[in-house]
């Protein structure tokens, strides 16, 4: 079988609790190129934030891990900055202004490793997927706002966490970017039977590795990528999917005439290269 380069562009990687290095190993040999790493949550190390530059243990852990998987041969691309979730746990402890102020300053330190060439991108940013509160929803949103101008000034990628509500959510985050002016916007965990309707408005779609969220989205377009979004969690094995299952997934896709080469190398090289300027 003609080999084909797999790009995962959403992981995280946790060498403290979980497979770290080893999982990016594997990844490679299934045919891994290249690997978007994204800031796990403060929690998931054990890091008290109490405070904006709580949050650099965080970056900092994530671009030597990050450092770790380029001296494997595989590139990568680093995305930091608070998730949603974090927010809301902040505003349970100090209310939600102070959260939200906090937030706001932990992205404009993320903001200065991107500026130093540390990392490539924020996020994710966005709104809770799960119910919450219209009053934590519109700090969230606000602080995407904020995010997406810090992003606009340093014309870096932004990954999104939002909620899954279809056109509504696509259009939301359209007004926000035209306004704003970003340009480089990733729909981190995009419903793949709206990836046409993300990439028609000059967005990528991300979608998780499953095989029917593969055929979904191929049906409408190549201008997608995929992710594992792997949580590296030894407890929550099968909570997402593992990024060098991406391979095995599209090699079956290839194999079953679901896709063509030129379709997957569009999929997990050009669209790579259109998002991060980066290639094999």
């Amino acid at each position: 079988m003609q080999q084909i380069l797999i790009a995962d562009n959403h992981c995280h990687l946790n060498p403290v609790k979980g497979l770290g290095i080893k999982a990016a190993e594997k990844f490679k040999k299934a045919g891994g190129w290249f690997m978007c790493i994204v800031n796990l949550l403060s929690w998931s190390y054990d890091i008290t934030i109490t405070k904006p530059e709580d949050y650099v243990k965080l970056y900092e852990r994530t671009i030597e891990v990050a450092e770790e998987v380029k001296k494997l041969g595989l590139h990568t691309a680093v995305i930091i900055g608070p998730h949603p979730a974090e927010l809301v746990r902040l505003a349970e402890n100090k209310g939600l202004s102070e959260a939200e102020n906090i937030i706001r300053k932990a992205y404009e330190l993320a903001a200065k490793y991107v500026e130093k060439g540390l990392a490539d991108g924020l996020g994710e940013v966005g709104r809770p997927h799960w119910e919450t509160s219209h009053e934590i929803v519109e700090a969230c949103s606000r602080v995407l706002d904020y995010v997406l101008q810090l992003a606009k000034d340093l014309d870096c990628v932004v990954h999104l966490h939002l909620e899954q509500k279809g056109m509504q959510t696509i259009n939301d985050i359209y007004r926000r970017v035209s306004r704003i002016g970003a340009r480089r916007i990733v729909f981190h965990h995009a419903e793949s039977s709206y990836v046409k309707a993300i990439s028609s408005k000059k967005m990528y779609a991300s979608i998780t590795g499953k095989k029917s969220f593969l055929i979904e989205a191929v049906k409408q377009t190549e201008n997608f990528v995929v992710e594992s979004d792997f949580l590296d969690d030894l407890r929550r094995p099968g909570a997402v999917v593992a990024p060098w299952s991406i391979a095995s997934t599209t090699r079956k896709l290839l194999n079953e005439n679901i896709i063509s080469y030129e379709k997957a190398y569009k999929i997990h090289v050009d669209n790579i290269k259109e998002i991060y300027d980066i290639e094999p």
